[in-house]
């Protein structure tokens, strides 16, 4: 792949202006929430005022992050106004949740994303569907800026990298991502405290909840599909929040032979589904057929459904993708 060079129209927007706010994507992960850490690292050390915000409470996973602690809900900034707001890995302005309104008032708005669903809904625009994880955009943006890294913001793009290459085993894991991640580890960055972290840290309620999901394994179509389901009961009686289920979905498409695997949920009255697939299958154009989005081998989308609903039309898609 070749080296990323960011649009000048981003960069000038990153420039420009003395204060900026960046929003991470509701229900956020590793890359959304590095990327948007480091952004606002290097906007700060420009010297510019820089606020985070996600509409979303922060996974206790990423708890160690640098920086975690000042991404705050958008309730918070009632009142400010910013020069810039950019949205971070947001594939679409729904996935900015309640921040949008923030967003959509933005007099300069700047959207920063490698989902190939994203059809570049800023004034500036940087979508990269080649990239990796959005930390690539990420990394680019702080190069450009000529500010040199810090072992935080290091920190925070090898996390960003690391979750959305499934710790560099998925098939997006290409020489540029590891020539990314060998250059924030001169910086600072630990794989191996970070890949602790992230990968082989479990609480009790979130080991409890992978195995009520297991205990719903269940593969139709021949075997080449596979489905879990966790209910708002579940939730309730281990314990356990939202943000356990990453990486559960991953148990079903390991499955020999499965092709294209779901994990669907109950929360917030609807069923949020967490998909999965194996080339040449492309979930991220099922999801949207549910309103959702993503990448080919993985994606996601919320349905305003009852889960036995919710679960019946989802498999039906799954085995229609099949035929």
């Amino acid at each position: 792949m070749k080296q990323l060079r960011t649009p000048k129209a981003v960069l000038h927007a990153l420039s420009d202006g003395g204060s900026a706010l960046l929003c991470a994507h509701i229900g956020p992960d590793g890359d959304t929430l590095g990327s948007t850490l480091a952004l606002g690292m290097a906007l700060e050390a420009l010297g510019k005022r820089v606020r985070l915000t996600c509409a979303d409470p922060m996974p206790t996973l990423y708890a160690f992050m640098p920086g975690i602690d000042k991404i705050v809900g958008p309730d918070a900034l009632t009142g400010e106004t910013f020069d810039l707001v950019v949205a971070v890995d947001v594939s679409d302005p729904a996935r900015l949740g309640t921040a949008r309104a923030l967003f959509d008032a933005a007099s300069v708005r700047a959207v920063i994303d490698h989902h190939p669903t994203n059809g570049g809904f800023g004034d500036a625009n940087w979508v990269a569907p080649q990239a990796a994880a959005t930390g690539m955009l990420a990394l680019a943006c702080i190069k450009g800026l000529g500010v040199p890294l810090s072992p935080e913001m290091a920190e925070c793009l090898y996390v960003a990298i690391s979750t959305d290459t499934g710790n560099f085993r998925f098939a997006n894991t290409d020489a540029a991502a590891l020539r990314a991640a060998a250059v924030l580890a001169e910086v600072g960055a630990r794989p191996d405290k970070l890949t602790e972290l992230l990968f082989y840290t479990r609480s009790q309620a979130g080991v409890a909840l992978r195995g009520r999901a297991l205990s719903t394994l269940r593969l139709f179509a021949g075997g080449r599909a596979a489905v879990m389901a966790l209910t708002a009961q579940d939730f309730a009686q281990t314990g356990a929040t939202d943000s356990m289920t990453e990486g559960i979905v991953n148990y079903a498409i390991e499955i020999t032979g499965v092709q294209v695997a779901a994990l669907v949920r109950e929360r917030d009255g609807e069923v949020k589904c967490s998909l999965r697939a194996r080339e040449p299958l492309d979930v991220g154009l099922l999801a949207q057929r549910f309103s959702g989005g993503g990448h080919a081998l993985a994606a996601g989308c919320s349905l305003p459904l009852p889960m036995e609903s919710a679960l019946r039309d989802l498999e039906r898609a799954m085995g229609e993708m099949l035929q």
